[in-house]
């Protein structure tokens, strides 16, 4: 009998946890698109003259409410990549972790981003849309989860689509 009231304490403690889980639609519309200017990129490289495990990329630009020249600025997009896989895959792709930060100017406002994504060895961008995880922010992103999906447009501008959950 104690097992079995143990076992249903359980099971309602999870069914719980469950059904307050914040949901993300992301078959609909995104809660908001950006976009980023072609970044400035830096590389610190380990002294070979090939990739190495732990080296790091960096970058800023821009954040817009709209690609190209007349595009509105209204903050930054900061971020950082660092190798943490070597082409193991047979295509000789490297993964990379990312963290990303989009800061608003006229506010308190950011998000902060972060996954690990596949790019081609050698290559600093990509050219696949990236899935990244939403993992909290400040002002009226504070605590916020989602994700964004990162796409380089042909301009070689970025569109952020993001979701965040409800």
């Amino acid at each position: 009998m104690h097992r079995s009231l143990i076992a249903l304490l359980g099971a309602s403690l999870l069914a719980a946890c469950a059904s307050t889980a914040p949901s993300i639609d992301t078959a609909g519309d995104p809660t908001l698109v950006v976009f980023n200017a072609p970044p400035e990129v830096s590389h610190f490289d380990l002294g070979d003259s090939d990739r190495a495990h732990g080296e790091l990329i960096s970058w800023h630009a821009d954040l817009d409410l709209s690609e190209g020249e007349e595009a509105t600025r209204i903050g930054h997009c900061n971020g950082a990549m660092q190798v943490t896989r070597l082409g193991e895959r047979e295509d000789g792709r490297e993964h990379r972790m990312t963290n990303i930060e989009l800061d608003w100017d006229d506010s308190d406002d950011s998000l902060l981003v972060a996954g690990s994504h596949p790019y081609k060895h050698g290559v600093i961008e990509t050219d696949t849309p990236i899935v990244r995880a939403i993992i909290g922010g400040t002002g009226q992103f504070a605590a916020a989860r989602g994700q964004m999906v990162s796409e380089k447009l042909p301009s070689g501008w970025y569109r952020h689509s993001i979701w965040i959950a409800d």
